[in-house]
């Protein structure tokens, strides 16, 4: 290989070895819904059906971890005695993280660079397939490092190695090699349908992505952007157990203020496992469908839009047994997805969420409210990660009031012109103090669990 684009690839490599050594830094610290596939979808997969067409049976034999809400949706949530922390973190300006969040993007472009080199370079199919099997067993080992990388930082974590920043710092590594790692997993996907008789099939391709989907998230998005100094200060709730992480925090600006929440739990996933929604040969979108209306009834009664297993396009992730679901609806941001679901067809369980919510149509508890020197301060909550609510105002004229807020002595920043702060709910008890006119007004939260989660 030689000419221009070997000088490209010998150059991504030198960047590489050059940036290699951070990673070793030592870390102290929708469309309209259908039930049918979509018109491009591949054709069904030969093998044994796994039941007739009723309910999948885990349906009714598990008890999945979504929690149900009166008057909004449900969210998938970490059993409240598998939760080993739970605490807010503030992300900032991190020099060091961008580094690593460097490197790990460098290091998935170089793999997709790699793949196009070597497939343009192979003259014979015979050639070119090897080089699709070879680069689908690089692409596995990378994203193999990636979930290492993910594990080993929760387990470090969750034992108090390391504290929640760099824990954060971790994850936004993750996801930029995730990120800059799907172009290469997508380009393999093209290879392979450009090619009789690949070793490699659109079902071990979806397999990878699948993978990826974990990796990557909103809320880790938004800490990259704080860490390279692209976005303000983030407050990120950050609560985990064994093996899953939730993560929430506040986006956007005065009067277009989002929830985004993101919960990934791996365990409910069953990768290789009979999948459930596949009966007949076909894909069952349909059971998909009827799984996740279950466990989210209030997105659904509440629907504006809806689309079934084709969010991530070709190749479409069913064909590794995961179903999307994407739903959305009248509390949401109108962002083409305000509640983004993935459903493992070996559990029927949901192991991969993403929610974004409008902090205006979120609804809260009855305020908490108390008064010093005519100031008011009210305190609206949710639930733990959940959004919060803080109101100074007046407390004879009603006029918004500009105050310095603070969570058990933590500035968390002040009251806009509409005298509001939103920011996200910690799990255990807190004061909330607002300070404005040399008077500091307090509000007690003793129980912050969900007041709106389902008796039923």
């Amino acid at each position: 290989m030689d000419g221009p684009r070997a000088t490209g690839v010998a150059i991504a490599l030198a960047l590489l070895l050059a940036l290699s050594p951070v990673a070793a830094l030592p870390t102290t610290d929708a469309s309209t819904g259908t039930a049918g596939a979509p018109s491009d979808a591949p054709p069904a997969r030969t093998g044994t059906p796994t039941a007739d067409a009723g309910p999948p049976a885990s349906a009714a034999a598990t008890s999945p971890p979504v929690t149900e809400r009166n008057g909004t949706t449900a969210y998938l949530s970490l059993p409240s005695s598998d939760v080993t922390t739970s605490t807010v973190a503030v992300v900032r300006l991190d020099v060091g993280a961008t580094m690593a969040m460097d490197d790990a993007t460098l290091r998935g472009r170089y793999a997709r660079l790699r793949l196009v080199e070597a497939f343009e370079a192979a003259e014979t199919a015979a050639e070119r397939r090897a080089t699709i099997a070879r680069s689908h067993e690089r692409l596995d080992e990378r994203i193999a490092t990636l979930e290492r990388r993910e594990r080993q930082a929760l387990a470090r974590y969750n034992r108090g190695s390391i504290g929640p920043q760099t824990y954060l710092r971790e994850l936004a590594a993750v996801d930029a090699g995730a990120d800059a790692l799907a172009p290469a997993v997508q380009q393999l996907y093209q290879y392979t349908q450009s090619v009789d008789d690949s070793s490699v099939d659109a079902a071990a391709v979806a397999e990878l992505k699948a993978r990826l989907v974990g990796l990557q998230g909103p809320v880790r998005e938004q800490a990259k952007r704080a860490m390279r100094g692209d976005e303000d200060t983030e407050r990120v709730f950050v609560s985990t157990s064994a093996s899953g992480v939730v993560l929430s925090t506040i986006v956007g600006e005065e009067f277009d203020r989002q929830f985004v929440r993101e919960a990934y739990l791996p365990d409910q996933r069953a990768a290789g496992a009979p999948d459930q929604f596949f009966r007949d040969d076909q894909y069952q979108l349909e059971a998909a469908q009827d799984r996740a209306r279950a466990l989210y009834p209030w997105a659904f009664d509440n629907q504006l839009a809806f689309s079934v297993g084709s969010r991530t396009g070709a190749p479409f992730l069913y064909l590794a047994g995961v179903y999307s679901v994407t739903v959305d609806h009248r509390q949401g941001t109108a962002r083409n997805g305000d509640l983004i679901t993935y459903i493992d067809g070996g559990t029927a369980d949901v192991f991969r969420e993403v929610q974004y919510l409008s902090v205006d149509e979120v609804p809260t508890s009855g305020p908490r409210v108390n008064t010093s020197d005519g100031l008011l301060l009210q305190v609206n909550r949710t639930y733990a990660g959940g959004p919060l609510e803080i109101q100074v105002r007046d407390n004879e004229s009603n006029d918004p009031v500009a105050a310095t807020v603070t969570l058990d002595g933590e500035r968390v920043g002040r009251t806009g012109p509409d005298g509001r702060l939103w920011t996200v709910t910690p799990r255990d008890p807190f004061v909330v103090n607002a300070t404005a006119r040399d008077t500091t007004v307090s509000v007690p939260i003793t129980f912050p669990s969900d007041p709106f989660a389902s008796q039923s």
